[in-house]
């Protein structure tokens, strides 16, 4: 079975079309599940891992966060064991890595834990995952499929217009803002860009290409690739 990273320009389907390849696959699919992940290992908040992750991060935060980040992002020192309790996750959830880290999250442990979560779903049989540089940390994993969704700015932004109930000025200001956000994320914490096409099995556009049919181009490569990959 394939490992399928999805890499997506907000508004362009990527994680619809990802949910649907999961499901015809019997694949299992790991987004925000991830954050989850992070945070049990490393007894901080899932919403603590959200809020860092989705910073606006730059060369000028990347210079001074040993300095600041454990003071600007500790939290508290433990998580409720009763709150985990009650998080709704079955055993196909459970990554089996440890790291031991207590109560805080600074740049640095937020890069070596999603670094360590998306390696072992690597290792696993089966699984897709969104974002969080999975082209880049799986990169040599030979039974991965990289896919890449992009499609034009404005058809992103009826997206966000009809999704998050928006007027199409702050739409336009969303997708434009996350369009930063995500470039600024995978160049401070891999050095790369997230528009470079060599490090895509295949870039789909989703204003070219419906999302049906992008999940049968998907289906069909991840097939091809899990194959050659066992021959």
């Amino acid at each position: 079975m394939p490992v399928i990273t999805i890499s997506n320009q907000f508004g362009a389907g990527g994680p619809e079309v990802g949910r649907e390849v999961a499901k015809r696959l019997g694949l299992d699919y790991f987004d925000k599940e991830i954050i989850h992940r992070v945070g049990l290992e490393i007894n901080v908040p899932n919403a603590d891992v959200q809020e860092f992750e989705d910073e606006h991060h730059s060369k000028y935060r990347s210079f001074f966060s040993t300095i600041f980040d454990l003071d600007a992002l500790k939290r508290k020192a433990k998580v409720r064991e009763e709150s985990l309790a009650d998080a709704q996750y079955d055993d196909r959830d459970k990554i089996p890595y440890q790291f031991h880290v207590d109560g805080w999250i600074d740049s640095e442990i937020y890069k070596q834990m999603i670094e360590k979560v998306v390696s072992a779903l690597g290792q696993r049989r089966g699984v897709v995952i969104v974002g969080r540089g999975g082209q880049c940390i799986l990169k040599e994993n030979p039974r991965t499929v990289h896919v890449r969704f992009v499609a034009e700015f404005e058809d992103r932004v009826a997206w966000a217009v009809k999704r998050r109930e928006l007027a199409a000025p702050q739409a336009r200001d969303l997708v434009r803002e996350l369009d930063v956000r995500k470039q600024d994320y995978l160049r401070f914490y891999f050095d790369a860009d997230p528009d470079l096409p060599t490090s895509y099995h295949v870039v789909l556009n989703t204003s070219r290409v419906s999302l049906t049919q992008c999940a049968d181009i998907v289906e069909r490569l991840a097939a091809d690739v899990a194959e050659g990959a066992t021959a």
